[in-house]
């Protein structure tokens, strides 16, 4: 048994220890030790304890003492070593490469009840070695929260293999409908190359188009009227304006007023064989803007938290959602790598690499959000994305400044 040899080995009583991490598939057994040995000093740095490692350990242990130890894996052995060093915590874990993955689990033991009292996963893709070691610093802070002093990961300063870029949030996706002035559809321009399209005589399911003399994007209108005497409203999506009337058009008479916002632009109808030559060589496209926020949320800390999906050129949701979520501050947020997305009857909970994200309603009906990691769940004040449109186009990194395709697009200054 272990624990009569190491009893009599350590003098002091140092509070937490760190096993040797096991090296496991495609990790040579000289990195994982290395890896150990960074482990332990952010543990110690971390924690603010008293640290014995592998290394001091061996130093005085028997060669078969030496072996038991290292073939120590279950949580109850982990414990049992932990309690014959005289710690009340001991920190454990496995690093991995598959294929073009790092795989890390960390895991700290409470010896005493021989339960898992935090643990810290993380998928790396495509990175080296150094991106496992820059990832220690944020794994060690979830295994003890609120212990010792705030660390966070240094970026790498020259990544292997960079981050894919996430697929672009629009498309340009021609369509067979006619945009130009054939027909009943009129043209309308504001003189510095931005054009309107639209049938004037229609009941509301003709398609309102916008753009340049090169491209024009199909718009999705959501309202709209008439007055009765030639006068006539459109207003259509545009959700970095609140209210309807700050994303419409009101014609009367051969004139077009375009309202974005607070900015009102006037239009002037062209005639046909002027329309014609303007718009020759004019390709129409569906909407341009394919994405939408499923769900919005924000913590104490100022961190955003968006899971976003996919929609089709009608608007709606798509039958395959291709959820994405993306964490940080306003103008500094990170996509997470995600592993699957759960909708029922309970919410919806989003895993990430780095956490899980769980949107829910309570009794009321009221939508809660919390964010879980191995240290726990936080709670997160949630935001209706219906409702903040504007700081979800216009001030949230991962969508402002985007062009959606809306006939406001060359009217707004992004900053």
């Amino acid at each position: 048994m272990l624990a009569p040899i190491l009893a009599l080995l350590v003098a002091a009583s140092p509070k937490l220890a760190v096993m040797p991490i096991t090296a496991g598939e495609g990790v040579p057994a000289s990195t994982a030790a290395a890896v150990t040995e960074a482990l332990a000093a952010e543990v110690r740095r971390r924690s603010g304890a008293e640290v014995v490692t592998r290394k001091e350990i061996e130093a005085v242990l028997s060669l078969e003492a030496q072996k038991q130890m290292l073939g120590c894996q279950s949580d109850a052995c982990i414990a049992e070593l932990g309690g014959a060093l005289g710690v009340e915590r001991l920190v454990a874990g496995d690093l991995a490469r598959l294929g073009e993955s790092w795989l890390f689990h960390l895991k700290v033991v409470e010896t005493g009840k021989v339960k898992v009292a935090a643990q810290s996963d993380r998928r790396i893709r495509g990175g080296t070695i150094d991106d496992v070691l820059d990832a220690l610093p944020p794994m060690a802070a979830e295994l003890f929260p609120g212990a010792g002093p705030a660390v966070a990961a240094p970026p790498p300063a020259a990544p292997a293999a960079p981050a894919k870029p996430a697929p672009v949030p629009w498309a340009e996706e021609p369509v067979a409908v006619e945009p130009g002035p054939r027909d009943r559809r009129a043209v309308f321009t504001d003189g510095a190359g931005h054009f309107i399209t639209v049938v004037l005589a229609d009941d509301g399911d003709e398609p309102l188009f916008s753009g340049d003399a090169k491209r024009l994007f199909r718009a999705w209108r959501v309202g709209g009227g008439r007055d009765g005497q030639g006068g006539w409203s459109i207003t259509f999506w545009d959700p970095r304006f609140p209210s309807g009337w700050q994303r419409s058009l009101e014609g009367r008479e051969g004139k077009l007023d375009l309202q974005c916002g607070d900015r009102k632009i006037a239009f002037r109808r062209l005639l046909q064989p002027e329309a014609r030559a303007q718009l020759a060589g004019v390709k129409p496209f569906q909407p341009r803007w394919r994405r939408y926020p499923h769900a919005l949320a924000r913590d104490d800390d100022g961190n955003y938290y968006l899971l976003e999906g996919a929609r089709g050129a009608d608007g709606k949701p798509a039958s395959s959602p291709d959820f994405r979520l993306w964490v940080g501050p306003k103008a500094r947020m990170g996509q997470l790598e995600l592993l699957d997305v759960a909708r029922d009857g309970g919410g919806t909970l989003a895993i990430s690499t780095a956490g899980k994200l769980a949107l829910k309603f309570d009794a009321n009906g009221k939508p809660k959000a919390e964010w879980i990691t191995a240290a726990g769940a936080r709670s997160l004040t949630w935001l209706a994305p219906e409702d903040h449109g504007p700081l979800i186009y216009g001030e949230l990194s991962v969508w402002a400044g985007q062009q959606l395709g809306t006939p406001c697009d060359p009217f707004i200054t992004h900053r």
